[in-house]
């Protein structure tokens, strides 16, 4: 499988992913999306869900700060330095990461309809 390396702005924060799409092939991650929840829609960032085993975070464990609300089930998981969003773990499936697409390295922001929609905002 493929893999993809990530960091934060400032570089404190590194992690990997491994994904079943090639970067060569159209629509290169799969299955991206974005969330309507009130906390993502402030986020405005495009997510990639990998499972948990497809996911390393490589440095920066004792950088990263978690925000948990409403329910207290989604882990979102940013860089104490800097402040941007890495990743989180899924509410609705505890199983999976979901990583902020911009901080891949070398990989170009995808097109619009290539995204889809989460409704986020629409779970209790």
């Amino acid at each position: 499988m493929p893999s993809y390396s990530g960091t934060c702005h400032c570089g404190r924060v590194t992690f990997s992913i491994e994904t079943e799409n090639s970067i060569e092939t159209e629509n290169a991650l799969g299955d991206l999306y974005r969330c309507n929840c009130s906390l993502c829609t402030r986020k405005a960032i495009i997510m990639k869900p990998v499972h948990q085993d497809d996911f390393s975070l490589t440095s920066g464990q004792d950088a990263l700060s978690c925000y948990k609300w409403h329910t207290g089930m989604a882990e979102h998981f940013f860089c104490s330095e800097c402040g941007v969003y890495t990743h989180h773990r899924r509410r609705t499936a505890p199983d999976q990461i979901s990583i902020n697409v911009g901080c891949l390295t070398g990989v170009p922001q995808p097109a619009e309809d290539q995204i889809g929609l989460v409704d986020g905002a629409g779970l209790d």
